[in-house]
C-alpha cells in the first residue's frame, strides 16, 4: 500500500526521500533525518535540501549522532491534528537521537480507531510500547480509559503533556516494561478492548531488561490474547526488516485464530517529489462477539 501521509495530516510532509535520508516538515520546521529505506538518488540536489532544513541530524554511530542546526528551532514546539470532534496537540522537539516525539505515519492508525470506536461502548484501550503518546491521545477520544505504557520515563512524562496540552484526562501513563505489565494484568483480570502496540526491534525496559523482538514477540503476543474482551481490536505495527509476510501471519493466527484480518499489509509512504519509504508492516485484527 503506497500513501501520502500529507493527504491525512495537512502539517505534516515527507518532501523527498534518497541517499539514506529524509525531508521532512512538521508544522513549519524542515529537517533531514536518517532513513535506512531510502536508499536511492533523491528528487532534489542536497543543496535544495539544505537550504530549506532547519536542521539535520547526522548520525555519529549506529545510536548516535548530532543535530547540525541551520536555522533557529525552538526547544520546544507544536503541531496539531484533527478528525472529526477529536483532536490533539503533539509537543515535539530535537532530542539526542533522530526522533522528535512523533512517528507521523501513526495517523493510520489513529483513524482506523475513529472508524472503529462506534462498535464499543466505554471502551478501554491499552497501548504499549506508546512513546510520546499520541495514538493514546488519539484513543482516549473514544475510550472510557486508556491505559498508556513505555519503559522510558522521561516519554510517559512527554505523553502527560501532550494529554494535557490536548486536554485528554482519561489517560494512565505508566513507565513500565510492556511485557511485564501484560503478565501483571493477566493476574489481576484486567480485561482491554483495544490493543495497540508498535515493538522497536531491539529496546531496553525500566530495569534494564533486554528486548529483542523476534525472540520475545511469541511470549508477548500469547499473553496479550489472555486479556482481550470477547469483542475487541489489534493494531500492531512491526518494522523489523528481518520480518516477512510469512513469519507475520504465522504469528496472527498463532495468538489471534478468532480475529479476522481487517488489515495486513507494507505500507509505504510517498514524498511530494514522488519517491517512497517503507514504514513496515501495520496490522489489524478484529473479532466480533
Amino acid at each position: 500500500m503506497k500513501v501520502n501521509l500529507n493527504e491525512f495530516w495537512p502539517e505534516y510532509e515527507l518532501i523527498d526521500c534518497g541517499n539514506s535520508c529524509k525531508l521532512e516538515r512538521f508544522g513549519s520546521i524542515v529537517l533531514i533525518r536518517p532513513e535506512v529505506t531510502a536508499g536511492f538518488e533523491p528528487v532534489l540536489p542536497y543543496e535544495e535540501w539544505r537550504s530549506i532544513a532547519h536542521a539535520e541530524f547526522v548520525e555519529t554511530s549506529k545510536n548516535a549522532g548530532v543535530w547540525n542546526i541551520y536555522k533557529p528551532v525552538p526547544e520546544m514546539w507544536t503541531i496539531n491534528f484533527s478528525s472529526g470532534e477529536f483532536k490533539i496537540k503533539a509537543e515535539l522537539s530535537l532530542t539526542r537521537s533522530k526522533h522528535i516525539g512523533v512517528f507521523p505515519e501513526q495517523v493510520l492508525n489513529w483513524k482506523f480507531i475513529e472508524k472503529i470506536s462506534p462498535e464499543f461502548e466505554k471502551m478501554q484501550f491499552l497501548n504499549l510500547f506508546g512513546y510520546t503518546g499520541l495514538s493514546s491521545l488519539a484513543a482516549a477520544a473514544f475510550s472510557e480509559r486508556v491505559t498508556h505504557i513505555d519503559s522510558i520515563k522521561k516519554v510517559v512524562d512527554w505523553t502527560k503533556r501532550n494529554a494535557q496540552n490536548s486536554g485528554l484526562q482519561n489517560i494512565r501513563c505508566i513507565a513500565e516494561d510492556a511485557p511485564k505489565f501484560v503478565s501483571r494484568e493477566i493476574k489481576r483480570g484486567s480485561k482491554y478492548d483495544g490493543i495497540i502496540l508498535d515493538p522497536p526491534a531491539i529496546g531496553v525496559g525500566t530495569n534494564n531488561e533486554k528486548w529483542v523482538l523476534e525472540e520475545m514477540i511469541d511470549e508477548l503476543l500469547a499473553d496479550i490474547a489472555q486479556i482481550m474482551n470477547g469483542k475487541s481490536f489489534v493494531i500492531m505495527n512491526l518494522y523489523s526488516h528481518s520480518m516477512n509476510e510469512k513469519f507475520i501471519h504465522r504469528l496472527l493466527l498463532t495468538y489471534f485464530p478468532q480475529h479476522k484480518f481487517e488489515f495486513c499489509e507494507k505500507v509505504y509512504g510517498q514524498s511530494t517529489s514522488g519517491n517512497f519509504i517503507d514504514h513496515g508492516y501495520f496490522v489489524r485484527l478484529v473479532k466480533g462477539q
